[in-house]
């Protein structure tokens, strides 16, 4: 008996040497060797089970697959066109399937360093931060624009995967329509295959949501927002307008897009070098985008209380792409490095919670938002993705602090200022020297009757109005003042000032405009 056991496990051990000298070269160990369920390991739909089968059946064949061989080798055939697998990307299969059950089945893919520059991003890293922005500090488009050219075919997807899983539906999938129609298997496995900054068990997360994204959940989202778009006009020029947003935006000066970029990647990296000279910088691409505006047309701007000339500038930059990344990068300079004044807050207010123009996506964001487009059903709303983000700062308690034609401006070139002092004015006014009260009532007022009173004698006199007191501003906003001209001043800037007697502006916030 004793030697038919020894003789037992001598074979049982002949026979493991065998089956493991005859494993694939891919076949890798790990935490939790993989099984395989007989039934279903050639008719596996999932993923994720299948490849955990063919593993198992591949490398630790049983006796119940041995004679399989041929069918398991085609059944892996298949799985690799699927996914893009190469005999050597196996390895990362093999490596995947020893997981622990719990490492696997997430689609999020943590970032390796939220503190690079985004422009470091490897394709994984933008697969990861583009899956998950819209649960941080950053929405999914303003980050899948910032990427701009250096998108890559895994940060596409991440963003395609977000878009397909919001809320805000409609709007969303028109901004992400031309990202689907550009995925790629065949570029996308490429680029998984050349990430070897991230794990096996990565690689294997993003190809698996790369298949399904491309084989299942596309082709559903299609069929789906086909039927939308023919039932709701409204939906289908929200394609439109995102269509012809991506082709709009390569007309987009190449210089303020690097703008905008150098001051988002002096941001996430914290960096004080990488901010260093950004004043001076972001100024002159203000002055240009600013002067760039015909002064009859600024000139069409009319102050009110409550939404200033400063305020409807803001507003008027912000609507275009250029001026919004000028803006856009300005205030993000000025909060770095500490150099914010009213109109940097007055920018930041404006922008805040403005879909903008960081790219295409976003582009195509505020074209549906402004469109003024309308659903046939009355019941039914367009629901538009919010947008806050809240690195740019920004208030809206800007006010005209003073205004009237100046007497003198004085810079104090240590404390960076000016100094700007108000001409006194003259005014004519009439004024009722004599007169009486009628009994015609008037009003009643808390029982006490009041009776209209009517002037006999007016005089015609002219009185100097007190000026406005002197205010200091940064001494960049007195560029171009002069004596005599008529200055509208909120908190420290001077927002626009006029020739005498003029309505077209010839400065605006201390740009000189023609």
């Amino acid at each position: 008996m004793q030697a038919i056991i020894i003789l037992g496990s001598m074979c049982a051990l002949v026979a493991h040497t065998a089956t493991a000298e005859a494993a694939p070269a891919w076949c890798k160990g790990g935490d939790e060797k993989p099984s395989y369920d007989l039934k279903s390991l050639f008719t596996e739909a999932d993923a994720d089970r299948a490849l955990d089968g063919l593993v198992a059946a591949s490398c630790y064949p049983e006796a119940d697959v041995a004679s399989m061989a041929k069918q398991i080798e085609a059944t892996r055939a298949v799985w690799s066109r699927r996914l893009g697998l190469t005999e050597a990307d196996w390895a990362d299969v093999s490596e995947y399937a020893h997981q622990q059950r719990h490492m696997k089945g997430n689609p999020r893919i943590a970032v390796r360093d939220r503190q690079a520059a985004w422009s470091a991003y490897s394709p994984i890293d933008q697969y990861g931060s583009l899956m998950s922005a819209d649960t941080g500090d950053v929405d999914a488009a303003y980050l899948a624009d910032a990427f701009g050219t250096k998108l890559t075919q895994l940060g596409r997807l991440g963003y395609v995967v977000n878009c397909l899983e919001a809320n805000d539906a409609p709007v969303r999938w028109a901004m992400c329509a031309s990202d689907i129609a550009a995925l790629d298997m065949a570029k996308l496995a490429a680029e998984i295959r050349s990430d070897t900054t991230h794990s096996a068990t990565d690689r294997m997360t993003a190809r698996i949501v790369a298949y399904e994204t491309l084989s299942q959940k596309v082709p559903k989202h299609l069929a789906e927002t086909k039927a939308v778009r023919e039932k709701e006009p409204a939906y289908e020029k929200m394609w439109t307008l995102a269509a012809a947003a991506h082709v709009q935006w390569s007309k987009t000066d190449a210089r303020w897009i690097a703008l905008a970029d150098s001051l988002d990647a002096a941001r996430v990296t914290g960096s004080r070098a990488a901010s260093k000279g950004c004043i001076d910088k972001t100024w002159d691409a203000w002055k240009t985008v600013v002067g760039a505006i015909p002064a009859k047309e600024l000139a069409t701007i009319q102050g009110l209380p409550g939404n200033e000339f400063a305020t409807q500038l803001v507003a008027k930059l912000a609507s275009e792409p250029n001026s919004y990344l000028v803006a856009l990068a300005l205030n993000e300079c000025a909060t770095l490095e500490g150099k914010d004044d009213e109109l940097i807050g007055l920018v930041g207010y404006g922008l805040v919670r403005w879909p903008g123009f960081r790219g295409p996506r976003t582009a195509g964001q505020t074209a549906i938002l402004t469109a003024g487009l309308e659903l046939d059903d009355r019941n039914a709303t367009i629901d538009h993705p919010k947008v806050h983000r809240d690195w740019i700062r920004g208030t809206g308690n800007t006010g005209v602090t003073g205004q009237g034609a100046i007497e003198s401006v004085k810079i104090d070139t240590a404390k960076d200022q000016a100094t700007i002092t108000f001409a006194k004015k003259k005014i004519t006014q009439q004024r009722c020297v004599k007169g009486h009260y009628t009994n015609r009532i008037s009003q009643i007022l808390d029982g006490t009757i009041h009776y209209y009173y009517v002037c006999d004698k007016e005089i015609t006199e002219t009185i100097e109005v007190p000026p406005s007191p002197p205010l200091k501003v940064g001494a960049r906003y007195a560029t171009g003042l002069k004596p005599g001209m008529t200055v509208s001043v909120s908190d420290d800037f001077v927002s626009v000032a006029y020739p005498p007697g003029k309505t077209v502006p010839t400065v605006v916030t201390g740009v000189e405009v023609k």
